[in-house]
């Protein structure tokens, strides 16, 4: 039986391995059609083309499509061996001459826009990547507290090759926190968890507090520091179970933090277990420290 199936896989090998031979083809010419921007071999090296005089596969073809594509200059690729002659023919991507960013006055947030954004100047303008940059502007906005920015892309054609590329902003007006609440099992007071976390409520007297200003990031630095805190004072298995946003208006919303403290790990005795060599009494003034920041820590809150 086991010599029955070895003669099968060897039938099988040298099947694939004659239909491979049998679907190529030697290719004597290679001609490339359509290109203006990109060289012949330029794109020769992108795709990895085999030299003239090789046997060219399907799998060989395939692979050449492939790097092509993956290259982002071109629109369209197809390809083909007629005669011996492989003929590759491609539609470039038009050109983005400029970017344009109309409603931004900050050059500091202009250029950092800029650098995010998968579109690029003198690059290829390829049109299913406009709604990531959307996405990308608004995220931008909402971490400095723009959180209702609208973005709207435009382009304007000034040949067959090139167009400039348009972002209309508006900022609209920053959202700030009007109020921080706590719910849950949270066995410390509010007043201590405001204390430690980083966004603060908007008020009068903070006019220049950038922490008013609520944003997806202050959220989660919020919640590693409630957690931080928690597991500093025993509260090992806590968890900021949610945050929940109360949208107001567009200029102002209310957090609310969810808490399950869960148990509290006490430490209820220390002992060392130290080679014979060393002297223990080294040791104790070091537990008698620990005891006494523990249990500074213990009534802090």
């Amino acid at each position: 039986m086991k010599k029955i199936m070895i003669k099968i896989n060897l039938i099988l090998i040298y099947f694939l391995l004659f239909f491979s031979i049998a679907n190529a083809e030697i290719v004597k010419e290679i001609k490339i059609e359509g290109n203006k921007r990109v060289s012949d071999e330029t794109i020769k090296v992108y795709g990895d083309i085999k030299p003239i005089g090789s046997d060219f596969s399907n799998a060989d073809l395939d692979k050449i499509l492939k790097n092509l594509y993956s290259t982002d200059f071109f629109e369209n690729v197809s390809l083909q061996i007629n005669n011996q002659i492989l003929i590759i023919n491609l539609k470039e991507y038009p050109v983005i001459n400029k970017l344009i960013l109309v409603g931004e006055k900050s050059t500091r947030i202009s250029n950092e826009i800029k650098k995010m954004l998968n579109l690029k100047e003198k690059g290829s303008f390829i049109e299913s990547n406009i709604e990531k940059d959307i996405n990308v502007i608004k995220q931008l906005y909402s971490s400095i507290g723009y959180n209702f920015a609208e973005v709207e892309a435009k382009s304007r054609k000034l040949n067959e090759d090139k167009l400039d590329l348009i972002f209309d902003i508006k900022r609209g007006r920053v959202t700030k926190i009007g109020q921080i609440t706590f719910s849950g099992n949270k066995k410390v007071k509010e007043k201590r968890l405001r204390d430690l976390i980083a966004s603060e409520e908007d008020k009068f007297w903070k006019l220049i507090s950038r922490n008013t200003r609520f944003s997806e990031n202050l959220v989660n630095l919020d919640k590693r520091l409630l957690k931080n805190y928690y597991k500093s004072i025993g509260y090992y298995d806590v968890e900021v179970t949610s945050s929940s946003v109360e949208i107001i208006d567009k200029s102002k919303v209310n957090i609310n933090y969810t808490i399950d403290a869960g148990t509290r790990y006490i430490i209820s005795k220390i002992f060392t277990d130290v080679d014979s060599v060393y002297d223990k009494k080294l040791f104790f003034s070091f537990k008698r420290c620990l005891f006494r920041y523990y249990w500074r820590l213990l009534f802090s809150f």
